[in-house]
């Protein structure tokens, strides 16, 4: 009897701890399971569409596991001028086309993830600012936002916009990164000048404005114009208010028309010579024909001056014959 007694305890307390033991494994197993769950969490739409010439920002999600991750091309090629940096994709695509690769994630533990992406580098479009509109009549006061397409490196820009009648412009609102320096309206036409810190990204709002009618109205933007410039002040892209595409290309050669043709009238003048002319040429108008009477002054003896000659102090030249009285004489300079 002393051995059940003395055995029921022990049994008892190796059950507890065995019980106690099993109990922990199975909790852990259960929580942990979910962290062990590696896997890419970017977005279903794939990565943004990269542009030719144009700075490129992806950041690649990545979820479960343990962290720290360590990403990697495990096969295919980035395109020319992106590079796999921590979890980001950057650089600046310098060749349009459509590229696929395969990027691998390993955890702290050691477990790995592999998935593959496809992304297209497009030529970059036009440079423009226009306004988002709403699709009908406007009656209160409301905002119109301006966005940016195609930034390239813009730090400068101008935008004129011809609004209908009864308009009123109360205020425009800077984006972030960028600052309005100024805006005015005269009459239907806004004026807004604006600056950026850095080059915007593209599809942005670069300003808000505010427009209050006096009527409902329906706006519209076939009268805006704008000019866009990087930091030197160069001339990137824009368009008039009437509506001709402006652009860098565009500009000179429009520059260069107007100089080539008034080049010549305003550097180029009508050649005079340097010394006052000679009496050696008859004057371009002819004589006015006059019946001379007596000669004013006895001929001079002095013969005229033979060919050869110094010509810096001629007599004056024969004038072509006119008709007049017989027998009357002409005073030419010299005998006739």
């Amino acid at each position: 009897m002393k051995r059940v007694r003395t055995t029921w305890p022990a049994l008892a307390l190796a059950l507890s701890l065995a019980v106690a033991g099993c109990g922990q494994p199975v909790t852990g197993t259960s929580t942990g399971s979910g962290r062990d769950i590696l896997y890419f969490a970017d977005s279903a739409a794939g990565l943004p569409v990269m542009y030719q010439g144009e700075e490129y920002g992806a950041d690649l999600s990545i979820s479960g596991g343990a962290g720290p991750y360590t990403l990697k091309v495990a096969s295919g090629t980035l395109p020319p001028g992106i590079k796999l940096s921590g979890q980001r994709l950057t650089g600046m695509p310098t060749t349009t086309g459509t590229y696929k690769f395969t990027l691998e994630v390993t955890d702290s533990t050691l477990s790995t993830r592999a998935k593959e992406y496809t992304v297209n580098v497009n030529t970059l479009p036009p440079l423009s600012l226009a306004p988002k509109l709403p699709s009908g009549e406007i009656r209160g006061e409301t905002r119109i936002p301006v966005n940016i397409t195609a930034p390239r490196n813009v730090r400068a820009a101008r935008l004129n916009w011809e609004l209908p009648a009864g308009v009123a412009v109360t205020r425009v609102q800077a984006s972030e990164g960028s600052g309005v320096l100024f805006w005015q309206q005269q009459g239907q036409v806004l004026t807004v000048d604006m600056g950026f810190k850095t080059v915007p990204r593209n599809g942005v709002r670069v300003a808000l404005i505010g427009v209050k009618p006096a009527k409902p109205v329906t706006l519209d933007a076939t009268k805006l114009g704008y000019e866009a410039r990087d930091g030197t002040g160069k001339l990137l892209a824009g368009r008039t208010m009437a509506g001709a595409v402006m652009s860098e290309t565009s500009t000179a050669s429009k520059g260069e028309t107007p100089a080539s043709t008034e080049q010549p009238a305003s550097t180029e003048a009508v050649p005079v010579p340097t010394t006052t002319p000679t009496p050696t040429t008859p004057d371009a108008t002819p004589p006015t024909e006059t019946t001379p009477t007596a000669p004013q002054t006895a001929p001079s003896d002095t013969p005229a001056t033979p060919p050869g000659q110094d010509p810096a102090n001629p007599i004056e030249p024969p004038k072509p014959p006119v008709q007049g009285e017989p027998g009357a004489r002409l005073n030419t300079g010299a005998p006739l």
